[in-house]
C-alpha cells in the first residue's frame, strides 16, 4: 500500500488513545484531526498524540480536513449520528468502535446509508486482525481439532463505575454491549456459522437499565454449541476455547494480545502443545485492512456483514434474557 490516507477521530476517550498510540508509527497513515465536546479531553488526546488540529464539532472538522478515514470512538447511542456526518462530509471509510449500534435495526440503516454512498463501513473488533486470532483459525481449518462442536468463551471485569456508559442503559451500556460482543463474536468466527436460535440469562440492574451479567447458549444446529459469560461484576477473565472432534484449542489471552510473542494451546491425541506467534498492534492492523480495501478494492478482513451477524445474535440474546425463553434467529 503506497498511498497515504487522511485519518480523523471524533471522540477523545479512553479507547482513542488505542488508536492513537496505534498511529503514531505507521508512515501510510497521517493523523489531520480530532474532535470531542469535551475541551479538556481533545486537548490532552492532541498534546499525547501531536495532532495539530483539534475541534469540538465534527461537521466542521471534516469540512477543514477532509479525512479519507474517520474513526468513531464515542459512547454508542451517538454512533448513528456520527457516521451519518461522516458520509455528509465525504469521507471514504468509517472505522467505528463497538458496539457499532444500538441494535440490529439501527446497524442495518448505517449499511444502507454507507452502502448508498460507497463509503466502507467496519466495526472495530481489533483482535481479529491479530495474529493469534488468525493462527487459531487457520489450525481450525486445516483439521487440527477435527470438526468443531463447541466453542466457548469468557469476559469480565470489576467494572464499579455508574456514569460510565458501560453501566448505562440509556448510552447502550451492558455487559453482553461491552464485553460479551467480542465472547459471540469470535464463537461465530471459529464455528464458521450463524446460530439458529439463543438463550440467555443473568443479573439486571433495573436502575441503571443494563445487564450487568449475562451467560448465554448459542445453538448452531447438528449438536454445535456456544456458549459465553460475560460480567462486571467478576474479576478480570479473558479466554476462549474451541472443542472439536479430534482436539482442543484454548487461547489463555483473548482480546489484549498485541506485539511481542503470544500463544495458545493445542490440545490433540493426548499430546498438549503450545504454539506461539509473533504479535502486532491490533488497532494498527485493523486500520491498515481498512486502508488496504480502500486502496486495492478488495473487501476489508472484517466485512460490516459480520457486524450485522453479531448484532442480530445480541437482540436475540437480550430478548431471551427479558423474556426467559428460547429465541429463534431469523436468516435475514
Amino acid at each position: 500500500m503506497s498511498e497515504k490516507y487522511k485519518v480523523a477521530i471524533v471522540g477523545c476517550g479512553g479507547i482513542s488513545r488505542a488508536h492513537g498510540s496505534a498511529s503514531q508509527n505507521l508512515p501510510e497513515i497521517d493523523f489531520v484531526g480530532a474532535c470531542d465536546v469535551k475541551f479538556e479531553a481533545v486537548k490532552n488526546f492532541a498534546e499525547q498524540f501531536n495532532v495539530k488540529n483539534t475541534y469540538n464539532d465534527l461537521r466542521r472538522m471534516l469540512e477543514q480536513q477532509q479525512p479519507d478515514v474517520l474513526i468513531v470512538a464515542t459512547w454508542p447511542t451517538l454512533h448513528l449520528k456520527h457516521i451519518l456526518e461522516g458520509v455528509r462530509g465525504g469521507v471514504k471509510a468509517i472505522l467505528c468502535e463497538k458496539p457499532i449500534a444500538i441494535n440490529a435495526t439501527q446497524l442495518e440503516q448505517m449499511i444502507q446509508v454507507t452502502s448508498s454512498a460507497d463509503v466502507l463501513l467496519a466495526e472495530g473488533f481489533m483482535y481479529r486482525h491479530h495474529p493469534l486470532t488468525l493462527s487459531v483459525k487457520q489450525h481450525i481449518l486445516d483439521g487440527a481439532i477435527g470438526e468443531v462442536r463447541f466453542a466457548g468463551s469468557s469476559f469480565s471485569t470489576g467494572l464499579t463505575d455508574r456514569t460510565n456508559w458501560r453501566l448505562r442503559g440509556d448510552q447502550g451500556g451492558g455487559a453482553v454491549m461491552d464485553l460479551g460482543c467480542y465472547c459471540i463474536n469470535v464463537i461465530r468466527y471459529m464455528v464458521g456459522a450463524e446460530p439458529q436460535a439463543v438463550w440467555a440469562t443473568g443479573k439486571f440492574e433495573p436502575i441503571s437499565d443494563v445487564w450487568d451479567t449475562l451467560i448465554g447458549t448459542l445453538d448452531f444446529g447438528d449438536g454445535v454449541t456456544g456458549q459465553f459469560d460475560c460480567s462486571f461484576g467478576w474479576t478480570w477473565r479473558e479466554c476462549y476455547e474451541v472443542a472439536g472432534t479430534e482436539g482442543t484449542i484454548f487461547a489463555p489471552k483473548a482480546w489484549g494480545n498485541s506485539e511481542g510473542e503470544c500463544s495458545f494451546t493445542l490440545i490433540r491425541e493426548g499430546k498438549t502443545e503450545t504454539v506461539t506467534v509473533e504479535g502486532v498492534n491490533p488497532y494498527a492492523a485493523e486500520l491498515l485492512s481498512l486502508c488496504d480495501a480502500l486502496s486495492t478494492g478488495k473487501p476489508p478482513l472484517l466485512p460490516i456483514e459480520d457486524a450485522l451477524g453479531n448484532m442480530r445474535v445480541i437482540d436475540g440474546l437480550h430478548e431471551s434474557a427479558h423474556t426467559g425463553r428460547r429465541v429463534e434467529l431469523s436468516e435475514a
